[in-house]
């Protein structure tokens, strides 16, 4: 498509393109890819606004920021630091303010709902949650929808996994995380880091009528490869995903974290030239591309910094409430 170089809009939010690269727009669309930087003092900011009018969303008084309804996080990697932690004040009051302008904050993460709901106060009560890589999407106390693999392709996918013997792996569904009783007790208590909800079972064929998304440990720095691979071994059944440099997560086909941050969109009738998304692993890809400010950390995948059309500090120096101060506290 055209692009428009520059623009004037651009001012109003105080935030100007870094050196040496042109700031650009889709002709009635969302920013074009660049790599850009939020969160940082000017002149590195760089973002031009979607085509969406301004007044469709209250501003705060003095903020330098884009007309954002809707934020979606991923956690690890993104919204939280390495060990898990966040700065849970610093939080409350951008949480504060976002409410206050009535901007609504949603977590996207291939976890389970359980352990994401865990990281979270009362203020958890009027988030949303995109779980398990968009298989369930829970607003408040509501689930809105839940994806399932059907049996037969789950048992197609426990045929290959179990003739992968570097890897090893569990499968969740609705009740939760399920691992094969041979599973070693290191990888079953890390794993239920992630998975609070977790269970052993003789055979995953028991449950494999109750799934929707295997998860994956992989050697270290092969993620990208193993993707890869199952992709053709298992001929589109499941989709691959790399969720870190050991995590490989097959997920339903078409239902992702963009998926499920799309239900939540139209339910609140929200464009997606509105909404913001924050990610640093290739299972973020269709949800940053997806929005009008699709932000990549400063530790993400290459690939997908290089896809993305903004970029902000790193998780480890709360890159996402950096710039969610910049855009909703100054």
């Amino acid at each position: 498509g055209r692009y428009v170089e520059g623009s004037a809009m651009a001012a109003a939010y105080g935030v100007h393109p870094p050196s040496g690269h042109a700031q650009a727009t889709r002709r009635g669309g969302a920013p074009r890819s660049g790599p850009y930087h939020l969160g940082m003092s000017p002149p590195s900011l760089g973002m031009s606004p979607p085509s969406a009018p301004i007044a469709a969303l209250p501003q705060v008084p003095n903020a330098p920021r884009p007309p954002v309804r809707v934020v979606a996080v991923d956690m690890d990697g993104t919204f939280l630091r390495t060990g898990s932690t966040y700065d849970r004040p610093r939080f409350e009051r951008v949480h504060a303010a976002m409410e206050a302008a009535g901007c609504r904050l949603v977590v996207a993460s291939g976890n389970q709902y359980e352990q994401l709901r865990s990281f979270f106060g009362p203020e958890g009560e009027r988030m949303a949650f995109v779980s398990e890589n968009g298989a369930m999407v829970r607003a408040g106390d509501e689930t809105l929808f839940t994806a399932w693999l059907s049996r037969a392709n789950s048992l197609a996918v426990l045929d290959v996994l179990e003739d992968e013997p570097e890897v090893e792996f569990i499968a969740s569904g609705p009740g939760g995380g399920f691992a094969e009783e041979s599973l070693s007790r290191q990888t079953f208590e890390e794993l239920s880091f992630y998975y609070p909800r977790m269970v052993r079972v003789p055979d995953l064929r028991e449950v494999a009528g109750e799934l929707f998304k295997f998860s994956l440990l992989v050697p270290p720095g092969r993620a990208d490869a193993f993707s890869a691979r199952l992709s053709e071994r298992l001929g589109g059944i499941v989709k691959p995903v790399t969720s870190g440099n050991v995590s490989v997560d097959l997920i339903v086909p078409g239902c992702h974290k963009a998926s499920g941050l799309t239900r939540l969109l139209e339910r609140w009738a929200v464009p997606a030239s509105q909404a913001a998304a924050f990610g640093d692993s290739l299972n973020d890809r269709e949800m940053l591309a997806m929005c009008g400010y699709g932000v990549a950390m400063g530790n993400a995948h290459p690939a997908l910094a290089q896809d993305a059309r903004f970029r902000a500090p790193s998780n480890n120096d709360d890159g996402v409430l950096q710039t969610l101060e910049r855009w909703f506290l100054q």
